[in-house]
């Protein structure tokens, strides 16, 4: 059923003379035979040996598809011999050379071709496997190409075109990169450190640690559902670089109105232009039908300065970016949930908007509040977009934006800190409202799956449970006292999940012979659990 054949390296040596030994391949039959007829002719006596360090094991069964692998020792070779005699009686066929006969560039490409095109974060990872593939050397793939023959694209791609390439390198080569030549038996955790610590020398850490991200889906698509055998994931051990990006970017001073005084000059010379636009419409008409560019230009540039005053003279402002900076501050949107919402998912008269799929997958309701409804009445509806402008045309705008700001250098602003300054001003507004704000509160404003991505603002609920722990203690039916330490009564108006920021308090512990109890202290309160005497 299976064969063991010695492929192992031939040595022909000499006694006491190690200069004159030499390792042959075992199928170099010629070379070996006229290198032992030199050294008779020179009066030694030449001695062969076969190494053991390479065997091929051939498996070949009617029914069955032929396998040959590779081991290092005739142990390992026996080992496999054994197992895929014992796995074919059985009726188990699993090809263990497929692993070697498969570059990890292969599953880079099968990757890209058949299970990128199902995230939403396709463009991004057909952007990195692309940069890798190219820095081992090997051509990119046609994105738009792989994108219209999936059959079942994430439904964010579907119908939709992908940008064009430019062709510009966007990131520095990659040596390391170069592994990915490699069978995919061959890999290992080394191959990834080696690609890690080259990678971080060059762009941030949590951008390597999302390359990464790539790599470890692959070899996990590969070992579960490609069922491409393999002893142990290359992944397995790989120490990823470890980082903290966490940003607690506040607005402070008057910083708010200077970046909504430069959103109001970005919109109206975004006006002015769009009006100029519709003012040179014949002009354009006319240069399209120009025949050179030259001509083309010229009439542009004349029409321009014809309609260039009455344009700043008879344009409307449109407050789109204003707008759109009250909407993140006042809803904690994220910046593709607000330029994705549409005119039908936004109910003005209930002041919500409903948010079909966010950044978790799933869908969430977002609060409106009044003075923002009156901005978003002010609107024109000429799109189906709330907010039509591009992420491109954002990224620019906004550098604009914050450039006559003075929102630049050691005072950076990103789009996202509006989203941390929308979630903190919450947290801080419950501190003046009755009962105040718990987390669970900000979780449902915020929309995150996960409480614990909120524990940044905790602190700013402590002034509004501070505000309560008074209350609920100044009220001497609200609380007892036990061992002396004053406790709260069931049915007190501060709850466990208020003290705790709505996180589970550890279990009661068992009861004990020894009546033992258990005391944990929070700002403003002790609190008791153990047996009642």
């Amino acid at each position: 059923m299976a064969s063991i054949e010695n492929r192992s390296k031939v040595q022909v040596s000499i006694k006491n003379r190690d200069d004159l030994t030499k390792t042959f391949e075992y199928s170099a039959d010629k070379a070996i035979k006229a290198y032992v007829e030199h050294l008779k002719a020179q009066g030694y006596k030449p001695k062969l040996a076969s190494l053991n360090n390479h065997y091929a094991i051939r498996a070949r069964q009617v029914g069955y598809p032929d396998q040959c692998l590779y081991a290092s020792s005739e142990v390992e070779a026996l080992e496999l011999k054994q197992r895929i005699e014992s796995e074919r009686r059985r009726g188990i066929v699993i090809d263990y050379g497929l692993a070697r006969r498969t570059t990890f560039a292969d599953l880079l490409i099968r990757y890209l071709h058949e299970e990128a095109p199902r995230h939403k974060s396709f463009e991004v990872e057909g952007y990195k496997i692309n940069a890798v593939l190219e820095d081992a050397g090997l051509p990119r793939e046609d994105m738009a190409a792989i994108l219209a023959a999936h059959p079942n694209p994430h439904p964010k791609w579907k119908g939709k075109q992908m940008r064009k390439p430019t062709g510009a390198q966007m990131r520095e080569p990659s040596e390391a990169s170069r592994f990915v030549r490699k069978s995919f038996a061959d890999v290992v955790p080394d191959d990834f450190m080696d690609y890690i610590d080259e990678r971080c020398q060059m762009v941030e850490a949590s951008t390597v640690d999302r390359e990464i991200d790539i790599f470890a889906a692959v070899c996990n698509t590969a070992i579960d559902m490609w069922r491409i055998p393999c002893a142990k994931s290359p992944m397995d051990g790989v120490r990823r670089p470890s980082y903290f990006n966490e940003r607690d970017r506040r607005l402070k001073g008057d910083e708010e109105t200077r970046l909504l005084e430069a959103a109001h000059q970005e919109d109206r010379a975004r006006s002015i232009a769009l009006r100029l636009e519709k003012l040179m419409q014949d002009e354009r008409e006319d240069a399209n039908e120009a025949r050179t560019v030259y001509k083309r230009k010229k009439i542009v540039k004349a029409a321009r300065e014809q309609y260039q005053d009455e344009a700043q003279q008879s344009y409307t402002h449109v407050a789109l970016l204003e707008t759109l900076i009250q909407f993140l501050l006042m809803t904690g949107a994220r910046r593709s949930e607000a330029l994705n919402l549409t005119w039908s998912r936004l109910d003005l008269e209930t002041q919500t908007a409903l948010l079909p799929e966010s950044k978790n997958g799933r869908a969430r309701k977002l609060s409106i509040r009044t003075d923002l409804v009156h901005l978003l009445r002010a609107l024109p509806r000429t799109d189906h977009l709330v907010f039509p402008i591009s992420v491109d045309g954002l990224r620019k705008a906004w550098a604009r934006i914050c450039s006559l700001a003075g929102l630049t250098g050691d005072n950076e602003l990103r789009i996202h800190d509006l989203r941390h300054e929308a979630i903190s001003r919450v947290a801080e507004a419950g501190s003046n409202t009755p009962g105040g704000f718990t987390l669970v509160d900000l979780q449902a404003f915020s929309g995150h799956r996960d409480t614990r991505m909120l524990l940044r603002y905790a602190h700013l609920c402590t002034q509004s449970l501070a505000k309560r722990l008074d209350a609920a203690f100044a009220d001497s039916n609200q609380i007892t006292a036990h061992h002396g330490v004053r406790r709260l009564k069931k049915g007190a108006a501060v709850t466990i999940g208020d003290l705790c920021g709505s996180t589970p308090l550890p279990p009661q512990p068992a009861p004990s012979p020894l009546n033992q109890s258990f005391t944990f202290k929070l700002p403003s309160v002790c609190l008791t659990w153990g047996a009642n005497k």
